[in-house]
């Protein structure tokens, strides 16, 4: 009896363990406590400060159902505005990405690049990203470079700085195995360096984009026909609070989801993560 009881054990131990699905994993109290409970509190907090006269929530989304469909006092359809915001942001953070990474791999991994631009990107990093709108505008005759010369300002100091510190924080003990193995350079960099970094970099784009898009929010206030920052200022403006509050909000929400985007990301691409969680 024993023995067939440890021959079942060790076959049930030998199958292999299938993952589970995502239906199986989905958990309807995350939907609530995630979702459902914070927009019911934002609305019972909205409906109290529109007491203070201003706009109700009614008022908002019919603004917000105005804009969508009617368009603002130009003609101009909410989704234009949208697709505007996005697609400077988007541009500006890749260029920023691009020059970011780079150069924090290197300063964080060479001490005589350390020494020499680290100082540098210190002084620099404290300059607000609004304050570089003036220079902006010198700088850059086409109003679009400006707005992605802003964007690329605010999304480089954070990613740069998150994967320096990645960087830095690489396993001494997996560098030194890598060099007793006689590993390369580009191949201690891609297969360990940059791989232990990987936290730290997707933590410098979600930051880094959150402030980007702020920073493309100021940016389209200045000069510009086009875009969720402009259409605040118009409606603003125009005395429209209603339409003021409803791109307000919009904004903060497209924010929100991108930023929940590079969570699932995250937490796709670094599975080996055990604590990383949506």
């Amino acid at each position: 009896m024993t023995v067939a009881l440890k021959e079942r054990r060790s076959e049930a131990d030998s199958q292999p363990v299938r993952p589970k699905s995502w239906m199986a994993k989905f958990d309807p109290r995350d939907v609530v406590l995630r979702i459902l409970l914070p927009v019911i509190i934002l609305i019972v907090l909205w409906e109290v400060i529109a007491q203070l006269s201003v706009s109700s929530l009614s008022g908002i989304v019919e603004s917000f159902l105005k804009l969508a469909f009617e368009g603002d006092s130009q003609g101009k359809l909410l989704t234009e505005h949208v697709f505007s915001s996005l697609g400077h942001v988007t541009l500006g953070f890749l260029v920023a990405a691009l020059t970011a990474i780079p150069l924090g791999i290197m300063i964080g991994r060479y001490k005589v690049v350390n020494s020499v631009l680290g100082p540098v990107v210190e002084a620099m990093r404290p300059i607000p990203p609004i304050a570089w709108i003036p220079i902006s505008l010198l700088l850059f005759r086409d109003i679009l470079f400006a707005r992605i010369f802003i964007i690329w300002i605010g999304a480089f100091f954070p990613i740069l700085i998150n994967t320096t510190a990645g960087v830095k924080r690489t396993n001494p003990v997996h560098l030194d195995v890598a060099e007793t193995f006689g590993a390369t350079e580009p191949e201690v960099l891609t297969k360990i360096i940059i791989p232990s970094a990987a936290p730290e970099i997707f933590v410098g784009f979600r930051i880094g984009f959150g402030i980007g898009w702020m920073c493309l929010i100021a940016a389209e206030m200045v000069n510009v026909n086009a875009g969720l920052g402009y259409l605040v200022l118009i409606m603003q403006q125009s005395g429209q609070t209603g339409a003021m509050i409803a791109g307000m909000l919009l904004i903060g929400l497209i924010g929100f989801l991108i930023s929940y985007l590079f969570l699932i990301m995250e937490k796709r691409l670094l599975r080996w993560r055990r604590e990383i969680s949506v």
